[in-house]
């Protein structure tokens, strides 16, 4: 039941979100049956075979002008007979925002009413989500059926549960977006950021155990089809939501194994269709990434710290032979408490870039989709599925090769207090070559001797030390501007299937058979 609160909680902020989609005429009731039209397939959603949402938006003017209401949540989960509460009552009030006409067909609307979100399990405490402000405005563009621009800001959110110390604060939480037409007049090119701060979390105890000083998501995407996304979202919200139904009715029983087995493949056949036509609308391009800074975390036994972690992603030219993709990590002072004996040799700091091109998006998109199909048949027939997802990957890198797809290494360093790892260089698909691929790579390894000796005075870190020194003779001895030792390797992988390192063939320190 804990499960089914948490995720239904979590859709308030989407209808928010949601609710900028969509308008009609400059008077209320094109107003209203814009919004109504745009959102239908989130106001649909059912859980429990109840409305999740209490009605459809609604529209009024008067002497003060024209107020929209986005409708809240008013309903009663039933739980298991065996175990937990038998029911949840959760109610979220409804919004209401300020509309004004802008244009001929366009409205801004503005709120600055604070969240309130309650969930009461019966017999137990109930949970509470406030907010102690929201401030949030979108402008609605009936001609085009979108929300073409929106800022939403949430101060002072906490969720507690009456009569225990454990609690969620955040500062301050925010999301933002903006829409505009790209060349393909069904299509549009779309920017959305969320961010928070001030994140903490309390347990039963009253005692913080996580901190986030600030994180920030951020995504661009060109060419979107934003109308079919909306579409398939509500689609794939009205799965899950069939699936709290049967997991809320399970709770407190024991499960019997083919029963799950189908219902999980049930659950993936339904998410199938959806998702591959969302897939399919998130256009031409887009950049994607995850920036999180000073996160603490601070468990009974360890605690772990970092500075700066980033993790991105990007993709251009889906409809191209040649296309480009691009992956990067950033991490800064990562630290543990108490240090472990091999602290030294932990990485605190990595800079990762990898740069991919010549990549035929359309083609390795079709092929990927049998991945997507096969996983709907992993929980009910695991070896198929394993089967024809390892086909469909052997597909993929078929692709590639023949399309001469290429990665560089633009930037790869993994650094620890006493030691680093420098990689650079390209890998070039070419299906002429034996291994299916070319390479030439540069690899540096500051301070392996250290390490070796390190390993050798550790109980059981003679293997290791063992292993690594096979690497270490076959290094070009070298030395870092600061001085420290280092070992360098040309590593290259030619069109015969010759793996060189150093000039020295691999195949000839193997064993023999």
């Amino acid at each position: 039941m804990k499960r089914s609160i948490c995720i239904l909680l979590g859709t308030a902020p989407l209808w928010l979100v949601g609710s900028a989609l969509a308008q009609t005429t400059p008077d209320a009731a094109g107003l209203r049956d814009g919004l109504n039209e745009m959102l239908k397939p989130i106001l649909a959603i059912q859980v429990q075979q109840q409305p999740l949402f209490t009605g459809p938006v609604t529209v009024e003017q008067g002497s003060g002008g024209t107020t929209v209401v986005f409708p809240g949540i008013d309903l009663t989960l039933k739980g298991s007979q065996d175990k937990g509460p038998k029911s949840v009552a959760l109610r979220c009030d409804a919004q209401t925002y300020r509309a004004a006409s802008t244009g001929a067909a366009t409205w801004r609307l503005e709120s600055d009413e604070p969240m309130n979100c309650v969930a009461e399990p019966e017999g137990e405490a109930k949970v509470t989500l406030t907010s102690r402000a929201l401030r949030a405005h979108f402008v609605v563009d009936l001609g085009q059926k979108l929300f073409t621009e929106g800022e939403w800001r949430v101060e002072g959110t906490v969720i507690t549960q009456d009569g225990q110390p454990g609690k969620v604060t955040i500062d301050a939480l925010s999301a933002s977006s903006q829409i505009r037409p790209a060349a393909d007049p069904a299509r549009h090119d779309v920017a959305f950021k969320m961010e928070a701060s001030g994140l903490s979390a309390f347990d039963e105890k009253g005692v913080e155990r996580f901190t986030l000083g600030h994180t920030v998501y951020d995504a661009t995407m060109d060419g979107m089809d934003v109308q079919r996304v909306m579409a398939t979202t509500g689609e794939v919200l009205g799965v899950y939501a069939e699936l709290i139904e049967t997991v809320t009715a399970a709770e407190g029983t024991v499960p019997d194994p083919k029963q799950a087995a189908g219902m999980q493949a049930d659950v993936m056949a339904k998410l199938m269709d959806p998702m591959k036509r969302m897939m399919a609308a998130y256009g031409t391009g887009g950049e994607f990434g995850a920036t999180v800074t000073d996160l603490r975390v601070k468990a009974p036994e360890v605690q772990v710290t970092i500075d700066r972690l980033r993790l991105g992603e990007g993709y251009d030219g889906a409809g191209s032979p040649k296309g480009t993709g691009m992956m990067e990590i950033d991490m800064a002072g990562l630290a543990l408490a108490p240090k472990p004996p091999f602290v030294e040799w932990i990485p605190t700091d990595a800079t990762i870039r990898l740069d991919a091109s010549g990549i035929p998006w359309a083609e390795v998109g079709t092929a990927y989709m049998k991945v997507i199909d096969a996983s709907a048949i992993q929980i009910e027939k695991p070896e198929e599925a394993q089967q024809q997802m390892a086909q469909a990957m052997m597909e993929i890198g078929g692709i590639l090769r023949r399309a001469g797809s290429r990665l560089d290494l633009t930037s790869f360093t993994i650094t620890a207090p006493e030691a680093a790892i420098n990689l650079g260089g390209a890998v070039q698909g070419k299906d002429a070559a034996a291994h299916g691929v070319t390479a030439d790579l540069d690899l540096r390894i500051v301070n392996l001797d250290g390490l070796i000796k390190f390993l050798q005075g550790m109980p059981d870190g003679a293997e290791a030390a063992a292993g690594l020194s096979m690497a270490q003779v076959m290094g070009r001895q070298a030395t870092t501007d600061a001085g420290l030792p280092a070992r360098d390797y040309d590593i290259v992988v030619d069109d015969a299937g010759k793996i060189l390192v150093n000039g020295t063939d691999l195949a000839a320190l193997m064993p023999k058979q």
